[in-house]
């Protein structure tokens, strides 16, 4: 069985390392307590933390954050289920609205006759769908009893793409972390430039692979993908990809709003870079007011992806790996102290790469710095929040030990 964790940090920083096991099912009602710091092995692999009251309320639909998407989430079962999970939720929405949408023409023009009852049922199936979806829990994504959300997942996707004529999943793709220049390489900007985005176009393709997968869209024939690349740093779109009459957004701004994408990738690479662009272009309220509310788009993001989805951005000074000379004015560490994200899951922050190595130093920057609730990420495990039910839990590609 994969190990799944639940691990929401205030107050103190707990650390999880995949030394530690437990039988799920048996230790659900434990009591569960704060560590202090950081330790190398827990005692147990399901640990939940009653939160201090938050310094806001929101929270992402669903995302997913993490340190390697060929690690973490590949690799994952319970991450891809989620994955899976929360992309045909979005879907499921979106159909709905569309849906009473048009119920509510055809009473305004058509008064007499009153409501399709056909079009009623068919709601209703789709309301029976979503209620059903509200209630799974953490648990639910343990591989014991993974199969009710395969089960699921297969039905909402036979309903949705029996009841329309065409279903669209839409792959917004934000590379702009990993186009930071790095002025110590040997390459020419140009160069460094056609690099990263022939490289950003080949991850952005096995994101694209995986979903389609997921989906099982080979047998199909109405379910299509949309997939364009936004760069946060001049609105520019690129690589757009789809079926003939797909229509694609003008600009950034568009993309992440009345092109409603189904999910927003956002790749890893220089943090700072990316949370400068993100300040710069205006982008953050778009992004949260795209991942938040009843229909949200789908949140993934990786390292740097993930540490800007947090609550506190000054998680990424801490390793040192990352440049803050590449942002004009804001050229040292503590530039970036007490900088904040999209805070999509209340006042959580992010520290994607963790592993044993950087246990005394998180320690110090958590008395230091007072980033308590602060969650760590090793290189096999996917963070996933399900704002409906305001829920953090972390699941991993580690075997049991």
């Amino acid at each position: 069985m994969k190990q799944i964790k639940t691990l929401i940090f205030y107050t103190t920083l707990l650390s999880h390392s995949r030394a530690s096991a437990f039988n799920l099912r048996q230790q659900r009602s434990r009591p569960c307590r704060a560590t202090s710091s950081v330790e190398a092995s827990q005692t147990s692999d399901l640990v939940e933390i009653s939160s201090a009251p938050p310094s806001n309320s929101r929270w992402a639909t669903h995302a997913l954050l993490f340190s390697s998407w060929t690690d973490g989430v590949v690799p994952n079962p319970a991450a891809k289920s989620f994955l899976r999970y929360s992309i045909l939720n979005k879907l499921l929405k979106d159909h709905v609205v569309e849906k009473e949408d048009g119920l509510e023409t055809s009473v305004k023009f058509s008064p007499c006759n009153g409501p399709n009852v056909d079009a009623l049922n068919n709601l209703e199936a789709a309301d029976n769908l979503s209620e059903r979806g509200k209630e799974f829990s953490f648990e639910t994504f343990d591989a014991a009893v993974r199969n009710e959300v395969d089960s699921w997942a297969k039905e909402t996707l036979h309903y949705i793409c029996t009841d329309s004529r065409e279903v669209t999943v839409k792959l917004l793709y934000i590379p702009t972390a990993m186009y930071a220049l790095n002025p110590k390489s040997s390459n020419t900007p140009g160069k460094q430039r056609q690099r990263a985005r022939a490289d950003g176009k080949k991850r952005r393709t096995q994101v694209l692979h995986l979903m389609s997968t997921l989906l099982s869209a080979e047998s199909l024939e109405n379910l299509s993908f949309q997939t364009i690349t936004l760069d946060l740093d001049d609105d520019s779109l690129k690589q757009p990809e789809g079926p003939d009459n797909s229509q694609f957004p003008k600009d950034g701004k568009e993309a992440l709003s009345s092109w409603d994408p189904t999910v927003i990738y956002v790749e890893g690479g220089n943090t700072f870079w990316l949370q400068h662009c993100i300040d710069k272009g205006e982008y953050s309220q778009l992004i949260i007011d795209a991942c938040t509310g009843e229909s949200g788009s789908v949140y993934c993001g990786k390292s740097a992806g993930a540490i800007v989805a947090g609550d506190d951005v000054s998680t990424a000074t801490w390793k040192g790996w990352d440049d803050p000379t590449v942002v004009p004015n804001r050229e040292t560490y503590d530039d970036w102290i007490g900088t904040k994200g999209f805070q999509f899951s209340e006042s959580l922050s992010y520290f994607p790469h963790m592993s044993d190595d950087w246990i005394e130093l998180v320690n110090g920057k958590v008395k230091g710095q007072k980033c308590n609730n602060t969650c760590c990420l090793r290189e096999e495990e996917v963070c996933c929040i399900k704002g409906e039910n305001k829920k953090t839990f972390v699941v991993s590609a580690a075997p049991e030990c």
